[in-house]
C-alpha cells in the first residue's frame, strides 16, 4: 500500500507543478482515482505542509507547496 501512495503523491506533486491550481475533481480525472478519497487525502498531505490550496468560488483549488498563492503575504 504504502508504494501506491508514494505513487500518489508524486502523480499529484507531478500533476501540480505541471498546471497550478486544480480542483480535486480535475486532480481525480487526471489521477483516475476516486473523487472523495482524494479529497480527504489532499486535505492531510495539505497538513503536513505538502501542498497548499485556497478556496475559489465553490471549490478548493490546490497547489504544490512551493507554489505562491494569491493573497499570501
Amino acid at each position: 500500500m504504502s508504494r501506491d501512495l508514494d505513487r500518489l503523491n508524486r502523480k499529484i506533486k507531478a500533476s501540480l507543478q505541471k498546471d497550478l491550481g486544480q480542483t480535486v475533481k480535475q486532480l481525480a480525472i487526471k489521477l483516475k482515482v476516486n473523487r472523495t478519497f482524494l479529497a480527504g487525502y489532499l486535505r492531510a498531505l495539505e497538513d503536513q505542509g505538502y501542498v497548499r490550496s485556497k478556496a475559489i468560488g465553490p471549490a478548493r483549488v490546490y497547489f504544490n507547496e512551493s507554489s505562491k498563492v494569491e493573497g499570501d503575504n
